[in-house]
């Protein structure tokens, strides 16, 4: 997937305002999604340049704001961008769910960006030695079990035997 610099999506914009490209012409020629470019519309015509060069600022209340106005006004993702000059579409989509499952604290607790790759592989590893420590100290329990029921059933084997043999020989 090709990034689409500012600059491009504003030719697009300008483009299809003044018409000399329908929306689907000047989604072939800048290589821009339908939906994006709708989107990209409606924000402008609503904030103009600055949804490109500004764009809002990316908070928890913001998301709460978007989420809940996009469900309680049943609202499409170029509503939500004409209203709130923000056009990422898969963001809406996830906290719209998020917020629908968890409420609005289910937005709030949301950090920004991916967590750091070795984070997360220092957090698996020090879950995984706990993991495999619990495991080896429950292998060294079952097999001091199983030890002590050999031990037993010898000691059985060896009294059953001697009372066999007791009852065999005459007193």
């Amino acid at each position: 997937m090709t990034k689409i610099t500012k600059e491009e999506k504003l030719k697009a914009i300008i483009d299809v305002i003044e018409g000399r490209q329908t929306l689907r012409g000047a989604t072939r020629k800048y290589q821009i999604g339908l939906k994006s470019l709708e989107m990209l519309l409606a924000a402008y015509k609503s904030h103009g340049v600055s949804v490109l060069y500004n764009p809002p600022q990316i908070t928890s209340e913001f998301r709460v704001r978007i989420a809940s106005w996009k469900i309680s006004h049943n609202a499409t993702y170029s509503e939500v961008a004409a209203k709130f000059g923000y056009t990422g579409i898969q963001q809406i989509y996830n906290w719209t769910n998020i917020y629908r499952e968890k409420g609005p604290n289910g937005l709030l607790s949301i950090t920004k960006g991916r967590p750091p790759v070795m984070t997360k592989k220092v957090h698996q590893t020090k879950e995984n030695k706990k993991e495999l420590t619990a495991a080896e100290n429950r292998i060294k329990q079952l097999e001091a079990e199983n030890l002590e029921l050999r031990i037993k059933s010898e000691a059985l084997k060896l009294i059953a035997s001697k009372k066999q043999a007791t009852k065999k020989s005459p007193k």
